[in-house]
Order: structure tokens, then C-alpha cells, then sequence
């Protein structure tokens, strides 16, 4: 097993198998019990169908606004894998994804649970331009960008 990089990749697959077992929970929850996220045995990701008969297919068959909370729950899962391996805790989080590619129902959905994330002493700022997103938000920061005439950028708090 410590011949070669046999170790560190061992290591890896545990890592993946840990954050792919934290994301696959975090899935199973924003879909309402539909999805959740398995390993193939080449180390990608097939999505478990439970409104199918626990169908698994491959994530490529997923719409633009499940792909976007699939890759929700992956990125808090891996944010929140960093955090164990870390003395200090991160206590916020960006979040630049395509929100755009959500229809009202899903844009509920993410919202509701970056709001729950409140409670596990993370925040999430969210980068977005779409304006049911922003209203949603209790406190924004907007920022309004420089202009040819010299003006800097300028950044203001809204509650």
C-alpha cells in the first residue's frame, strides 16, 4: 500500500468517498427525497433516481436547474470538508453559480437552503443578477462599478 502514490490515492478516494457521501445527503434534501449522488466505479458521479426506482444515470440527464443543486451540494459539501482538515473555521462562503438557469420553484429551494445555512454558522454571499434571487436576500451588498470618468468602484449595504 506505500509503494508508489498507492497511499495518496487511497487517501483521495476516501476524501471523495466522504464529500461524495456529505453532497449525496445535502442533494437528497434540496430535491425533497429525489436524488441523491453514487459513485461509479471509475470515481465519477451517476445520480440515484429515487422517484424512478432508484434509477441511477449519469448527471448528464439532468436539467439545468438540478445540475445547478447538484453543484450546490457539492461545492458546500467540499467547503465543508476544507473546514474539518482546518484550525480555524470558515464562517462564509461565495457563491457564483448560475442562478439564471432556476425556475421559481428552484430558486425557493436554493434559497430556503442557503437561509438554513444560517444556523451552521456559515454565511453565503451570492453573487447574482437575478432580481427574484435579490429580493429574497435580507442584506445586500451592491456594488456599482468604476466609470471612464474616474469614478471608483463604489459599494453600498442595503438591509
Amino acid at each position: 500500500m506505500f509503494r508508489g502514490k498507492e497511499f495518496v490515492d487511497f487517501l483521495a478516494e476516501e476524501q471523495l468517498i466522504h464529500v461524495t457521501k456529505n453532497a449525496s445527503e445535502r442533494l437528497h434534501d434540496l430535491t425533497r427525497g429525489r436524488y441523491a449522488l453514487v459513485l461509479d466505479s471509475s470515481g465519477g458521479f451517476l445520480i440515484a433516481d429515487y422517484f424512478n426506482g432508484g434509477e441511477k444515470r449519469p448527471t448528464t440527464s439532468l436539467s439545468g436547474g438540478e445540475t445547478f443543486l447538484t453543484s450546490l451540494a457539492l461545492a458546500l459539501s467540499l467547503s465543508a470538508s476544507i473546514q474539518l482538515t482546518g484550525e480555524q473555521n470558515l464562517e462564509f462562503f461565495f457563491l457564483d453559480e448560475g442562478f439564471g438557469t432556476l425556475d421559481t420553484e428552484l430558486l425557493d429551494t436554493v434559497v430556503t437552503a442557503l437561509e438554513q445555512l444560517q444556523t451552521d454558522h456559515l454565511a453565503v454571499g451570492v453573487i447574482s443578477h437575478v432580481p427574484e434571487l435579490q429580493e429574497r436576500l435580507q442584506t445586500r451588498l451592491l456594488v456599482t462599478p468604476a466609470t471612464a470618468e474616474g469614478t471608483g468602484s463604489r459599494v453600498t449595504v442595503q438591509s
